[in-house]
């Protein structure tokens, strides 16, 4: 079967260990939230995970919860993508460009009303009311 592939934000590779071989890829920004509502997917930690950038590269890693930072949202705890950057490979995929957004719960476009209100990490879905940012809630006490 074959891994998600998400949308993450190469720009904010943090580098973990001495040798900068594993990193650390912040996964809290629209693009990322968008990739996760369209294959309604809720991060778990240790999901394994491809990661990429449209037209660019990608890298097989998987979800980390971190409690230590706050999300964009101001919430305690943030997930990350944890990969080797030797890994990384490039990738020339045109598919991969859907901008889609829909809600992660019922499937509305959120397309029209992120133009109208912003994207502040606030925003809930004008048709059921979850928020935006579901798909990167923190782990389920259970997981």
């Amino acid at each position: 079967m074959a891994l998600p592939r998400v949308y993450a934000d190469f720009n904010s590779l943090e580098y973990v260990n001495e040798d900068g071989s594993i990193s650390r890829l912040g996964l809290t920004g629209y693009g990322t939230i968008s990739s996760l509502a369209r294959q309604q997917l809720r991060l778990v930690e240790g999901m394994p995970l491809i990661f990429f950038e449209a037209n660019e590269i990608e890298v097989q890693g998987f979800a980390h919860f971190d409690n230590s930072v706050r999300d964009p949202a101001g919430r305690i705890g943030a997930w990350f993508g944890v990969v080797d950057q030797h890994k990384v490979k490039n990738v020339d995929i045109s598919e991969e460009a859907n901008f889609e957004h829909p809600c992660s719960h019922c499937r509305a476009s959120l397309n029209e009303y992120l133009k109208r209100v912003g994207q502040q990490y606030n925003e809930y879905c004008p048709n059921c009311g979850t928020s935006v940012m579901a798909p990167l809630s923190p782990p389920e006490k259970d997981d």
